[in-house]
């Protein structure tokens, strides 16, 4: 019997809880949001207001992408 296979993409809201899960997750890895931030270059505001959904452009929606990719290891290469 054949049997059909799918993958949805899922996509990850941006809000206040992501922005505490990803902050936890950055202090599990000994870091923290602002080091992160530092590291790329990045204003620490800009990438809080993106992870809380306050910020809805491209450039943010890639932050989220890239600091969930990198921190929770979800959807990329970490």
């Amino acid at each position: 019997m054949h049997q059909l296979q799918r993958t949805l993409p899922v996509a990850i809201i941006a809000s206040d809880d992501l922005y505490r899960v990803v902050r936890g997750a950055l202090v599990t890895q000994g870091t923290t949001l602002n080091a992160w931030c530092n590291a790329k270059g990045v204003n620490r505001q800009t990438v809080e207001k993106a992870l809380k959904g306050l910020r809805h452009s491209r450039k943010s929606r890639a932050l989220v992408d890239q600091l969930i990719a990198e921190t929770l290891q979800v959807g990329g290469e970490a």
